[in-house]
């Protein structure tokens, strides 16, 4: 599996003619290895579901869904950290949101929609017979890790007794601390060049993008190992506004239980506290197939 994230599916400029971008990363994989992509993305956009099942009908999918609360409040910081939004507190923003005004007009989905998981459950449902997904929550995480993936590694049909040493590492952890945060999100401006209405990204060309996209990770890995030591970095969002995005999500998350078959009263019951991990894959690996693979599949964390 490709370490970086396979948009192909929910390119804005897919061609279902030119497969060169899907496959392009997948040739160098040994013959006969089974082989996934990951995209998060991929679990919440409709119009991924039936592309999917054109080019991939057999692939098995995975999802592994976080709690919506918490991944709505990890997105939004995920989102300044990237350069998109701009350096505004968690409660104010949310309550914009909640009130219907939307500044840029896609964080209606990628803060709010991207967390309504029935629709996009059953959106795939339609495609793709239900064995072939395995969908987890991150309650299923509380076994711990290991035994997640060996259900992922069953579910593939691969050996399930292999464990990568690198498996309890923290993977794509959110920054929370303004400081790192507001430097980030200004490095990042000069590395890359954004679509003020979709969000859509580019990289910007020369030496400077370069460099500026280099101390954005080097930052961002400065962050993280910080977080070592001073665990009062998780996002700040007040009770109210956690309360009332779990009012939000409720409807859905009743359905999700209907749909899954599963109990999600934890869910339900309690106001999450955010977890340490930033959306950008958390380790969601929704291999709707990656957080978080399509199995020949896709991958992604939410």
């Amino acid at each position: 599996m490709p370490g970086h994230e396979t948009a192909f599916f929910e390119d804005p400029y897919y061609d279902e003619t030119n497969l060169n971008a899907l496959f392009g990363d997948l040739r160098a994989a040994p013959s006969g290895a089974v082989v996934g992509i990951k995209c998060p993305n991929y679990l919440c956009k409709p119009e991924c579901p039936p592309r999917l099942a054109k080019h991939l009908p057999n692939s098995r999918l995975i999802a592994i869904l976080r709690h919506p609360v918490d991944r709505a409040v990890s997105q939004y910081y995920h989102q300044i950290r990237s350069g998109r939004f701009p350096m505004l507190a968690a409660d104010a923003a949310f309550s914009r949101y909640m009130a219907g005004d939307f500044n840029p007009p896609y964080a209606r989905q990628v803060i709010l929609e991207f967390g309504l998981y029935a629709q996009a459950v059953a959106n795939y449902l339609r495609v793709f017979p239900r064995e072939q997904l395995l969908i987890l929550t991150d309650l299923a995480l509380r076994g711990g890790s290991p035994k997640v993936f060996a259900r992922a590694c069953q579910f593939l049909g691969i050996d399930d007794t292999f464990l990568p040493m690198s498996i309890s590492v923290p993977r794509n952890q959110g920054v929370y601390s303004i400081p790192f945060l507001s430097f980030i999100r200004s490095v990042n401006r000069y590395g890359v060049v954004f679509d003020e209405s979709t969000g859509l990204e580019r990289m910007r060309p020369g030496p400077i993008g370069w460099s500026a996209r280099r101390l954005g990770l080097l930052a961002s890995r400065a962050s993280a190992a910080t977080r070592l030591f001073l665990r009062r970095q998780e996002p700040a969002v007040s009770q109210k506004t956690r309360a009332a995005l779990l009012e939000f999500y409720l409807p859905d998350i009743v359905k999700l239980e209907q749909i899954l078959k599963i109990d999600l009263s934890d869910w339900k019951a309690s106001l999450p506290r955010a977890a340490d991990h930033s959306p950008e894959r958390s380790t969601r690996e929704v291999n709707i197939g990656d957080e978080t693979g399509q199995g020949q599949g896709a991958e992604s964390n939410y």
